[in-house]
């Protein structure tokens, strides 16, 4: 019973805009009901309001366990803190978590943008596209649908350039094989003449050495 009055105090308060006693309340209900996924729920939510974004993910990994069809927004809620602290790449992570579940559209569309942010296009571009198709009413879709086109402008470019420096690459390294070979044959040649100007040496017998013997 008092689970059910802590639970509808926290409720009433968040629904009003109070998110701080809200908090209060829904710490009270988990402490007679941790396995309440609504709960954690609530309780990441308000701790996101009041700017405690590291409560916040804590609430939700202690709810992760008893989450069930909730986890996958678990996971986007965590990731999104995350994205909050600064912390990119375990954001990346845990919205990859998330889609893992079931394709989580709020998560595609938000990994996409960290990819977007790291410079990662191609990456980027897989789950723009991935996320208009699985979302039957997409969130800004004439904008995302703008970043494709841009984004494979993008990489079309890369793609040149890089093909580009492979092909300069490649020009250099013969080219630098070709000196090599050059220089390998002056040496061989070298070598030639030193055995021929040896071979040709007289022996000490061809000589005439007179000695001037002082008595």
């Amino acid at each position: 019973m008092f689970c059910e009055d802590a639970l509808s105090s926290g409720i009433q308060f968040f629904m009003n805009n109070n998110p701080k006693s809200a908090v209060s309340w829904f710490e009270l209900a988990i402490k007679e009901d941790s396995g309440n996924k609504k709960i954690y729920n609530y309780l990441g939510i308000s701790y996101e309001q009041i700017g405690e974004n590291g409560k916040a993910i804590e609430t939700y990994k202690r709810g992760l366990e008893f989450a069930g069809s909730l986890k996958s927004a678990f996971l986007t809620n965590i990731a999104n803190n995350f994205v909050i602290q600064g912390d990119f790449n375990s954001a990346i992570d845990y919205y990859s978590q998330a889609i893992g579940i079931d394709n989580n559209g709020d998560a595609l569309r938000n990994r996409a943008g960290e990819y977007l942010r790291k410079g990662s296009y191609g990456d980027a571009l897989n789950d723009y596209k991935l996320y208009l198709t699985v979302e039957s009413a997409p969130y800004q879709e004439t904008e995302i649908k703008r970043v494709i086109a841009l984004l494979e402008l993008k990489l079309d470019e890369f793609a040149r350039n890089q093909l580009e420096e492979e092909r300069k690459r490649l020009e250099e390294e013969a080219r630098q094989r070709e000196l090599l070979s050059q220089v390998l044959n002056s040496l061989s040649s070298a070598g030639d003449d030193t055995t021929n100007l040896s071979a040709g040496t007289e022996t000490a017998e061809d000589y005439e050495i007179e000695f001037d013997i002082i008595e």
